[in-house]
């Protein structure tokens, strides 16, 4: 694992906000050239620091107006329907975050859906799938958004 300093930091907090910034850009803004940022921007990327690159979307504008947060506590769980739990859940296009938590709950889940319909059906086939195991489903309906992925480093 690389050492991340302060100037890696101004990388990766540019690229947070525009995954598609160009290099002589950054290079401007970090008071380098272009040949360094592209290195410590591959070293980054080669120790998993970058994971991918990708935009935030605008789900109302594209027809999935509806979010809701389900929190999961599970109860007489093996490891391997756990396992086949995340791994639905991962390949499920309706479920767009994911997270294993220490707590109340095991795990959170953020399912995004075009209606109320659409929403039921995605949330019944997963609570009957899985059934066996979810002890405890609390959910919470999505109203508004100020902010999604700000993360500073």
């Amino acid at each position: 694992m690389p050492h991340i300093d302060e100037i890696d930091r101004k990388i990766l907090n540019i690229l947070h906000q525009n995954s598609r910034e160009k290099l002589t850009s950054i290079a401007k803004k970090v008071g380098l050239s272009v040949n360094p940022v592209k290195k410590r921007i591959a070293n980054l990327e080669k120790f998993g620091v970058i994971m991918r690159y990708t935009t935030n979307i605008n789900l109302d504008k594209i027809g999935l107006p509806i979010g809701l947060h389900a929190y999961i506590k599970l109860t007489n769980v093996s490891k391997e329907r756990f396992d086949e739990m995340i791994a639905y859940l991962k390949a499920n296009i309706r479920v767009i975050d994911l997270f294993s938590m220490h707590g109340e709950y095991d795990v959170c889940l953020v399912i995004i859906a075009k209606d109320n319909a659409e929403l039921d059906a995605v949330k019944m086939e997963i609570r009957e799938k899985f059934g066996d195991i979810i002890g405890e489903w609390k959910e919470v309906m999505v109203s508004r958004v100020y902010k999604i992925e700000e993360y500073r480093v």
